[in-house]
């Protein structure tokens, strides 16, 4: 998977020469620890929190990570190896700021059919506020989300910018269409030469599955997305006609235009 911060890296050394690897288990929706030299895995179980990466070990043991889950701002944790829970040492919110459960919605990982008979993955979030609750038998609005990259993945760490949505009467679903990092490399090189062909088919396929269980109003229908996520934002609102609304945030617009004119990171990714 590419490396798109700095200092982000999903292994590292102990002391004692053992390597350890973080990797996203997409049966779990959650992260997983793996040591290597024994093939023992950790997780929640162990006293993990559901999402990190970011590791850094220090000679005394204790390994140091950045982490969240769905219903916890994300931010810097300790933990020994097997060793109890994980302590956070330092949250990204203020505990002022902290945000009331019953206002929190909590993702659950779906796999849906997609175009030429394959799968794809996202993270629904129904609707959750717990002052209100919509009309008996009326199916919410759905915002679905399309990340960047465009070889990266979703979050399920507490996003306060998605649960705004949420906390105000809309489903989302935020999609790891094929291409999407996190789901082996078989499916992540299904967007080679196919970027905005199967990306699109995918954001539309996740709508109309929703829309086919109930969870989610024909007739409401909405997307948005990021740079990479912008483009398929644009090319969904262009060619099909699933989406009645749509915003593409800082969007791609211009193939032309990116691939002679980008930073040499992202340089290639239409090299076919």
């Amino acid at each position: 998977a590419p490396g798109w911060q700095l200092g982000q890296q999903n292994y590292c050394f102990l002391p004692d020469g053992r390597c350890l690897a973080c990797f996203a288990d997409r049966d779990l929706g959650a992260s997983r620890l793996v040591d290597l030299s024994t093939g023992k895995e950790y997780g929640q179980e162990e006293g993990l929190p559901r999402y990190f990466g970011g590791m850094n070990p220090s000679p005394d043991g204790h390994l140091y990570f950045l982490g969240g889950d769905p219903a916890k701002a994300p931010g810097l944790y300790s933990w020994s190896l097997g060793q109890g829970e994980a302590k956070m040492l330092l949250s990204s919110m203020k505990e002022d700021m902290q945000v009331d459960d019953g206002y929190i919605s909590k993702p659950e990982l779906i796999e849906f059919p997609t175009a030429n008979g394959e799968t794809a993955y996202g993270f629904y979030y129904p609707p959750s506020n717990c002052d209100f609750s919509a009309p008996e038998g009326e199916a919410p609005p759905l915002l679905v989300k399309a990340h960047g990259g465009p070889t990266a993945q979703t979050s399920i760490v507490f996003n306060p910018a998605l649960q705004f949505w949420t906390s105000r009467g809309f489903a989302v679903l935020d999609v790891d269409y094929r291409g999407s990092t996190g789901y082996g490399r078989a499916y992540r090189m299904k967007l080679k030469g196919n970027w905005g062909i199967v990306d699109i088919e995918d954001v539309c396929a996740g709508a109309e599955y929703l829309v086919k269980k109930g969870l989610a109003d024909p007739k409401r229908l909405a997307i948005d997305g990021g740079s990479a996520g912008g483009y398929t934002t644009l090319g969904a609102l262009t060619f099909r006609d699933v989406f009645t609304a749509g915003c593409s945030l800082y969007g791609v617009a211009d193939l032309a235009t990116l691939a002679g004119d980008t930073h040499k990171f992202e340089s290639r990714y239409l090299d076919g």
